[in-house]
């Protein structure tokens, strides 16, 4: 089988693998890989991993071996991304794989042509949610994580600071529990964007921010804050500042980048921190989501290439990070 493995920063070689089956677990065809701006920074080496990796963290398949009623052959799957960590107690972890394993990122992905999988490693996938939308379940479950995490109340008015993916999400799922989000980007396209599917309070990160925070909330500031840690460069200060007194802030995203958080705000303000990195429990939540569109993806484009175009799809996100919000990259390993 193919298999396209990082050996070093902006060196991704393909090979010819033939994967060895292990008991216990089903052979997957994977069927399409989700390349983000976190895969480009693995690629282009600004983030510390272990070579060679495979790439590719989120990604759906299809049952390629005979099985049983619940998983036969043909089953259309989206593969789990975090795992549990192996224990051989022979090697040193960092903290960040005490308890799992991030797939395609501290341990091989899914660039490749089959993995083998046990069966809890697996997610169903109803026909209402094609292998496109599936890709994004990641995103969705983790903005629904995030969204527990502050325990949003109707009518509260949260201040999300990032408007990416994660922070389209977060926003669109505050305003199914009828909060009121207040998205805040300094890119215009992204605010764009989110105004014209329903996220109402929109503002740039310049010097009219806190009078329009003011007016939503009529003077009283933000009931709490999300910082969407991956969303570009944005100011953290800013979670500190729009929030009032003896609420809480939710930092969620990858933590990978290190954030100079303004802990004198945060005492002064008697604020309470949370992280939010992985929304694992909350999958099923995220397909029914979809499936009963109660969160509408259709405003996303889907951009599909072939598998011989990842080398040139990884160059061009690497040197183009700035991608539009709605633009996902999808390759197709058929």
């Amino acid at each position: 089988m193919n298999v396209w493995k990082l050996t070093a920063a902006s060196n991704l070689v393909k090979s010819e693998e033939e994967p060895v089956p292990e008991p216990g677990k089903r052979r997957v065809r994977v069927t399409k890989v989700f390349l983000n701006h976190e895969d480009a920074l693995l690629y282009a080496g600004k983030r510390k991993i272990k070579y060679p990796l495979v790439l590719g963290r989120f990604a759906t398949g299809v049952i390629s071996d005979e099985g049983n009623a619940l998983f036969p052959k043909g089953t259309r799957v989206l593969l789990r991304s975090y795992l549990p960590a192996e224990d051989t107690g022979t090697e040193k972890r960092s903290f960040t794989e005490d308890d799992f394993r991030i797939l395609g990122r501290t341990s091989d992905g899914f660039l490749r042509d089959f993995v083998y999988a046990r069966e809890e490693e697996l997610i169903l996938l109803p026909d209402s949610v094609n292998d496109e939308k599936a890709l994004l379940l990641y995103h969705l479950a983790l903005a629904q994580a995030t969204v527990d995490t502050l325990d949003a109340k109707r009518g509260e008015h949260i201040a999300v600071i990032g408007g990416d993916i994660l922070g389209f999400f977060v926003s669109r799922l505050l305003i199914y529990r009828q909060a009121a989000p207040i998205l805040i980007d300094p890119r215009k396209d992204r605010l764009d964007f989110a105004r014209a599917r329903g996220v109402y309070y929109t503002s740039p990160t310049d010097g009219s921010l806190m009078e329009l925070v003011g007016t939503v909330t009529g003077g009283r500031l933000a009931d709490g804050a999300v910082f969407v840690t991956d969303s570009g460069e944005t100011d953290v200060s800013l979670a500190v500042s729009v929030c009032a007194q003896d609420k809480h802030i939710a930092f969620c995203g990858s933590g990978e980048d290190t954030l100079p958080l303004d802990l004198a705000g945060v005492i002064k303000k008697r604020l309470t921190v949370h992280g939010v990195s992985d929304g694992t429990e909350n999958l099923e939540m995220a397909i029914n989501l979809v499936a009963n569109k109660s969160v509408d993806l259709s405003a996303f484009r889907f951009l599909v290439f072939p598998a011989d175009k990842i080398v040139p799809l990884f160059k061009e996100l690497s040197e183009h990070p700035a991608r539009p919000v709605d633009e996902i990259c999808v390759v197709n390993m058929l």
